[in-house]
């Protein structure tokens, strides 16, 4: 061996480790959210933290938060003291009996993956968040079950969910292999004709300004759509969950003729009327929109409607609003998506024309 990579390996620097004890994760919080906040508890840089822990292999963090492997929970319960249950329960696996059927068994199947998530009723990369809980004495902690657009409402603050940044106004994208920004990373046109160069918006997310629930109701509907997402739900739930699955591409304004006015605005309005063209963007990520369709379906599941008669229903309430056009429902969603329960009110919705069946372009 030379003497020059004599001293070279003299002058490496020795593998830094963890130590503890490590900053706990708190109830809820989603894995890159962890991670995120133990890289600058511990002081470490992005990549070398997911070498050392092993999530650097076989699809990165957003696989990670997918599904862990045993032997990569075996070294991070070895290397922090976090037991595996809190472990996995950061992951979206936690949801999989419920709203995520058919989860892939191993997320480094890539091809197993991207055709799940096709149909798969969750947030990829876009963020949606409440401003509140991020500005709590924990840090800038981002809970789980905010990448389900399931998730409407903080029940803790009485606010709706926030899906844009509210200097830009633009929705808010996750890198795959990076902890939740802290502030908006959305590119502007600021000095875009004075210097030629684009600068990202850097708006604080924390300092967004929730709309508050001005209605009791939204807020206990939210509960129990957090009881069905524990694994805790009723049967009432299930048929809550199912009916709005399907109502939420098909609201129109004569269903929201009660309840919370910023809600029935969301409908009127051409923001509640063209989601499938606001890039691309599938009408469950407005949060408002949401919120909307579980309300709308808890009173007509209140009438003690059968199947048909709720497309019945549906049906006269979207021609009363001259809204003829149908969903067209990709056969992944069907397959994927929330509509698999079974989802008794599909078929009815089918046969009337209201659920048209294909694929995507």
């Amino acid at each position: 061996m030379s003497t020059a990579k004599k001293t070279v390996q003299k002058r490496r620097q020795p593998r830094r480790t963890l130590t503890g004890p490590v900053i706990q994760p708190i109830p809820g919080e989603s894995l890159t959210s962890w991670i995120g906040e133990l890289a600058h508890q511990q002081g470490f840089e992005m990549k070398p933290l997911l070498r050392e822990l092993h999530l650097d292999r076989l699809g990165g963090l957003a696989a990670a938060e997918l599904r862990l492997s045993d032997p990569v929970v075996r070294r991070m319960e070895k290397l922090t003291g976090i037991d595996s249950d809190r472990l996995h329960a950061m992951t979206l696996a936690r949801y999989a009996g419920n709203a995520l059927p058919h989860l892939p068994l191993f997320s480094s199947d890539g091809v197993a993956v991207e055709q799940w998530r096709k149909g798969a009723w969750f947030h990829h990369s876009q963020a949606r968040w409440c401003p509140k809980c991020l500005r709590g004495k924990g840090g800038s902690r981002w809970l789980l079950r905010w990448k389900l657009p399931w998730s409407f409402a903080c029940v803790d603050h009485a606010v709706y969910m926030v899906t844009e940044c509210q200097a830009c106004w633009d929705t808010v994208d996750f890198r795959h292999d990076a902890p939740p920004e802290r502030t908006c990373e959305n590119w502007t046109d600021e000095g875009e004709w004075a210097y030629g160069l684009q600068e990202p918006c850097g708006f604080p997310l924390s300092m967004c300004q929730p709309v508050p629930v001005s209605d009791d109701a939204v807020l206990t509907l939210q509960a129990r759509v957090n009881e069905w997402l524990e694994g805790t739900p009723t049967h009432e739930d299930r048929q809550l969950v199912a009916l709005t699955a399907v109502l939420i591409p098909l609201l129109s304004p004569s269903m929201m003729r009660r309840g919370d006015p910023l809600l029935r605005y969301v409908v009127r309005s051409p923001r509640g009327t063209a989601q499938r063209q606001r890039k691309g963007r599938r009408p469950w990520t407005d949060s408002l929109r949401v919120a909307a369709a579980v309300y709308a379906a808890d009173q007509v599941l209140g009438r003690e409607y059968a199947a048909t008669e709720v497309a019945d229903w549906i049906a006269d309430l979207r021609l009363l609003d001259h809204r003829r056009r149908s969903w067209h429902m990709d056969v992944t969603e069907l397959a994927y998506g929330p509509s698999l329960r079974p989802n008794p009110y599909i078929e009815p919705l089918v046969h009337r024309g209201l659920i048209t069946l294909g694929g995507w372009l």
